[in-house]
Formats: C-alpha cells, sequence, structure tokens
C-alpha cells in the first residue's frame, strides 16, 4: 500500500517538471519571436524641455554669452564666388574676401527666421500650429517681404550680390515630418521656399522626413543642410566625435541630394571658437546659432537667427521681422 502511494507521487512528480520544462521552453520561443532584430529602431530626439530651455529667451536681453565665445576674432572670410557658380560650391576657405565686402556699414542685416515642428501639439513651444504658421506667410507677403536662400545670403555678404529690399530666410531645425506635410505647402502658397536643417541619423524615423521628401524638396528650390548625426551637445564630446558628426551627416547628405552641403546648424545653439574652426576643417562656409538677432556679415560662423514659436502672436511676430534689434 505505502510503495503504491510513492509511485503516484513518483508519477507526479515526473508530470510537474515535465511541465515546468514545457513552460519555460514555450517562453522562450514567444521572447525570440518577438525581439525582430531586423527592425530599424526609432531615433531619439531631444526632449521638448531640452530643445525649449535653449531656445533664444524672450526677454529683452541677449542671450549670455559663453565664456569661450568672449574675445574672440572672426574667423578669416571665404573667397566670393564666380557669377553663375553654386553660390557655395565653388568657394576656397584659405582665400580672403576683398575687406569691403565685410564690412557691417556696406551690408545691412538680415532676419533668418526659424521654426521647428509645424503641428498641434498643446504646451509644446517648438510646434507652431499650420494655421499660425500661415499667418505668419501671409503677413510677410501682404507687407512686401521676399524669400531668399543661404546661398543668397552668402553672396549678398561676401560676394556682392543684392538683394531684394525685404529679404528674409526661411530655415527649419531637427527635420521633421510635418515641415513637408505642412510648412512646404504653405511656404510654396507664398512663394516661399526655404532651408531644412536635418539630423542624418533621423532620415526617414517616425515623425521625420524620408528621403523621397527631402528630394522632392530640394528639387523645389529648398536647401537641406547638416544638423549633425545624432543632435548631440557638441561641447560634451570629444574632438573625433565631433569631425564624425560634421562629416558624415555631410557626407550623407551630398550623396543623397548630389550637391554640396556648406551650411550649419549648431545643435541646441552650443557653439564655440574650437567648434568653429572644425566646421570650418570640415568643409561648411556658415555656422547658424540660435542667437538672438538678425544676421550681419562680421562672421559667417556665428550667424544670428530669429526664434519663431507656438502662440507668439502676430504683433510679436512682426516686430521680430521688422526690427533688427528686437
Amino acid at each position: 500500500m505505502l510503495r503504491g502511494v510513492g509511485d503516484m507521487n513518483h508519477v507526479k512528480s515526473k508530470y510537474i517538471y515535465l511541465f515546468f520544462v514545457i513552460t519555460v521552453l514555450t517562453t522562450l520561443v514567444i521572447l525570440g519571436c518577438s525581439s525582430r532584430p531586423n527592425e530599424a529602431p526609432v531615433p531619439q530626439k531631444p526632449t521638448i524641455n531640452e530643445e525649449i530651455q535653449n531656445q533664444e529667451p524672450r526677454e529683452e536681453q541677449e542671450p549670455i554669452e559663453k565664456e569661450s565665445d568672449k574675445d574672440v576674432s572672426p574667423p578669416e572670410a571665404d573667397n566670393p564666388l564666380e557669377s553663375g557658380n553654386d553660390p557655395l560650391e565653388s568657394l576656397e576657405p584659405t582665400q580672403p574676401l576683398p575687406p569691403a565686402s565685410l564690412s557691417p556699414a556696406l551690408k545691412s542685416p538680415i532676419p533668418i527666421l526659424y521654426y521647428h515642428s509645424i503641428d498641434y501639439e498643446e504646451g509644446n513651444e517648438l510646434r507652431v500650429p499650420p494655421e499660425e504658421f500661415e499667418a505668419h506667410m501671409e503677413h510677410l507677403s501682404q507687407n512686401g517681404y521676399e524669400s531668399v536662400t543661404l546661398d543668397d545670403l552668402y553672396q549678398y555678404f561676401y560676394a556682392g550680390k543684392d538683394l531684394p529690399e525685404k529679404a528674409f530666410v526661411l530655415t527649419f531645425d531637427d527635420g521633421y515630418e510635418d515641415n513637408y506635410i505642412h510648412a512646404f505647402p504653405i511656404a510654396e502658397k507664398y512663394g516661399y521656399s526655404g532651408t531644412v536643417f536635418v539630423v542624418t541619423e533621423w532620415i526617414g524615423g517616425k515623425g521625420y522626413l524620408n528621403r523621397q521628401q527631402l528630394l522632392e524638396m530640394n528639387q523645389a528650390g529648398w536647401q537641406i543642410e547638416s544638423h549633425t548625426v545624432t543632435h548631440p551637445y557638441l561641447d560634451s564630446i570629444s574632438t573625433e566625435q565631433i569631425k564624425e558628426e560634421l562629416l558624415t551627416s555631410k557626407e550623407v547628405l551630398e550623396e543623397l541630394l548630389g550637391k554640396p552641403k556648406v551650411a550649419f546648424a549648431y545643435p541646441y545653439g552650443v557653439y564655440d571658437s574650437s567648434i568653429i574652426e572644425l566646421c570650418r576643417e570640415t568643409g561648411y562656409k556658415m555656422g547658424l546659432t540660435i542667437d538672438r538677432g538678425w544676421a550681419g556679415p562680421e562672421d559667417p560662423f556665428r550667424m544670428k537667427r530669429v526664434y519663431c514659436y507656438a502662440q507668439m502672436g502676430l504683433d510679436e511676430f512682426r516686430r521680430r521681422v521688422e526690427n533688427a534689434n528686437y
């Protein structure tokens, strides 16, 4: 009798062990199937707070200047272009410009507007609703403003090109897909074109411009320029890593679009004299900051821009595009 009970317990133990093994194997199979190793990762973008806190302050003061930026002489200017060539393509960075080209008194500053996303998101000032963006473009159009490219701006400052009396440059940072969905057709409606600074690792990622959209915008006269590969704080990585960010993003865009890429927007607005020098070494001709104000000819790597944000109001927008010292 006791032996029979022991046999039954032994059989039960075998079944329990077998059930445990089957459960473990089934779990491993499910986990293995769900890992999808070939799926492309969604690019990590900066948080809203990271981007917003680095934007130009809206109070009536200039952004605080970094210690490393003080008392730094402007780099030697680039050579003017021959007429008829791509405005930035054939420049030789080692050849200086005629002194007259560098005189701020001879070249009036130009507003470079900069946006990020043109879409809806409550509480996120980086996402300007399409209707508000259109109100900005409509105001510019009704008041005789004409958009010019960064190429035009460079030629104006350093090669004697004339610009319309009310010229402005339109730019977008990060390469959001809504730049194509909303900003592109709205700007085109008013005869305007712009420049998109893209983070090349994010191309084709969720919420970002893909290759075909970039090609279409470029073919319509928009410039596509570099905003690095991964959008890092450039002052927190090594010199070699900075070079890699600058060169690789440049090469990716040149291969995609078949044109030299020579304008660069500093991620988070972070730059100093050493970063500027690396931009020059890697073939860039212009560096766009988020420093408050209109762009002037004093330094092609410290171009100021006019921050445009959600719910800024048309009066504030008008104040910024009409007054160089707003």
